[in-house]
C-alpha cells in the first residue's frame, strides 16, 4: 500500500491506496497555496495553511507502516522559496516532495481518471482530459498533453483584485474567462473525441450540488461517473449567485472560486458531447505512476 499526496495551487489532497490501486482513505483539504503568490514566492499564511493540512495528514496517515509519494504542482514550480519550503518540510514532518512538471502532472492525472473509469466500467479511449487547477490547467488527448499557465486562483486574483469575497459583484467572468483560455481552446480544436472528462475541485462541486451533497457530505463514490451539462453548471451559477448559505454547499470561501471556474471551463468545453466527472486525479494517479515507475 501507498500513501499518495498532492499538493495543488488550491488543495491539499492525500489517499491511501492499495495494491489493486483501489482507495482505502481519503484526505483533502484547501489550503490556497497559490493565494497572494508574489515574486518571493509562496504567502506566508500560504505555507502555514500547509503546514496544518500535514499535520492532519500524519495523524490520519501511518506513515511508519506504509511508503509515501507526495508531489508539487504549478504554484511550487513558480515559486523561488518551494525548495527552502519543502526542504523545512522534510525535517518538520519526515515527508519528501518533488515538484513535478505540468506534462508528468497530466500523464499522472490521466492515469489516476484511467483506472477510475476502468472500474467504472467507462470507456474513455477517445475522451478529452481537462483538469482544472488552481494555478494550471491539465489538458490530454490519448498521449497528448499539455499544461497551461491558468487556474482559478490565478484567474480569480486578476478578476477581482485578489479580493475573493467580490465575487457577487462581478460580471464580467465569462469575457475574461474566453480571453484567458485562447490557447487551450486551440489546443483542444485539434482532436477528434466524443467524451470530455472533467476531474478537478470545479466539475466536482457541480456535480455535488445536482445530486444535493454539501460540502460536509460529499462522497466521491457517488460523484464518480457523474454526466453533467451546461445547464447543470448554469444551476450552480445561479445558486452561487443567491444562496445565503452558499459556504454549506461549496465550502468556506470556495464559492467565488467555483464560480470563475465554471467560466473557464465553460468557455473550453463542447456542449455536444457528454461530460463526464472523475473525482479520481494526480492523487490516485501517483500509486498508478507509482506502480509502473513513472514516479
Amino acid at each position: 500500500m501507498i500513501i499518495c499526496i498532492d499538493l495543488g495551487s488550491n488543495t491539499l489532497r492525500a489517499c491511501l491506496m492499495n495494491e489493486s490501486l483501489e482507495v482505502i482513505k481519503r484526505y483533502e483539504k484547501i489550503v490556497g497555496s497559490a493565494r497572494n503568490l508574489s515574486p518571493k514566492g509562496l504567502a506566508d499564511d500560504a505555507m502555514e495553511r500547509i503546514k496544518s493540512g500535514l499535520k492532519e495528514i500524519k495523524n490520519e496517515f501511518d506513515f511508519g507502516k506504509f511508503r509515501h509519494k507526495a508531489v508539487a504542482t504549478e504554484a511550487f514550480r513558480l515559486a523561488d522559496n518551494a525548495k527552502a519550503f519543502f526542504d523545512d518540510i522534510l525535517v518538520e514532518f519526515g515527508i519528501k516532495f518533488t515538484i513535478i512538471s505540468g506534462q508528468l502532472e497530466a500523464k499522472l492525472t490521466k492515469l489516476g481518471v484511467q483506472n477510475r473509469a476502468d472500474k467504472l466500467g467507462i470507456d474513455i479511449t477517445n475522451a478529452l482530459l481537462i483538469d482544472l487547477g488552481g494555478a494550471s490547467t491539465e489538458i490530454g488527448f490519448k498521449d497528448d498533453f499539455k499544461s497551461f499557465k491558468f487556474g482559478i486562483v490565478k484567474f480569480c486574483e486578476e478578476c477581482l483584485g485578489g479580493d475573493l469575497s467580490s465575487f457577487k459583484n462581478y460580471d464580467d467572468f465569462e469575457n475574461m474567462a474566453i480571453k484567458k483560455t485562447k490557447e487551450a481552446r486551440e489546443f483542444i480544436s485539434k482532436f477528434k473525441f466524443n467524451t470530455i472528462l472533467l476531474t478537478s475541485g470545479v466539475p466536482t462541486s457541480v456535480a455535488a450540488l445536482k445530486l444535493g451533497l454539501t460540502y460536509s457530505s460529499y462522497d466521491a463514490k457517488l460523484v464518480n461517473g457523474l454526466v453533467i451539462n451546461e445547464a447543470d453548471m448554469d444551476a450552480t451559477i445561479e445558486l452561487i449567485k443567491t444562496d445565503p448559505n452558499i459556504d454549506e454547499l461549496t465550502g468556506a470561501s470556495r464559492a467565488g472560486l467555483v464560480l470563475g471556474g465554471i467560466w473557464l471551463l465553460k468557455s473550453m468545453l463542447d456542449s455536444s458531447k457528454p461530460w463526464i466527472v472523475i473525482d479520481d486525479g494526480l492523487r490516485e494517479g501517483i500509486a498508478v505512476g507509482a506502480k509502473i515507475n513513472l514516479i
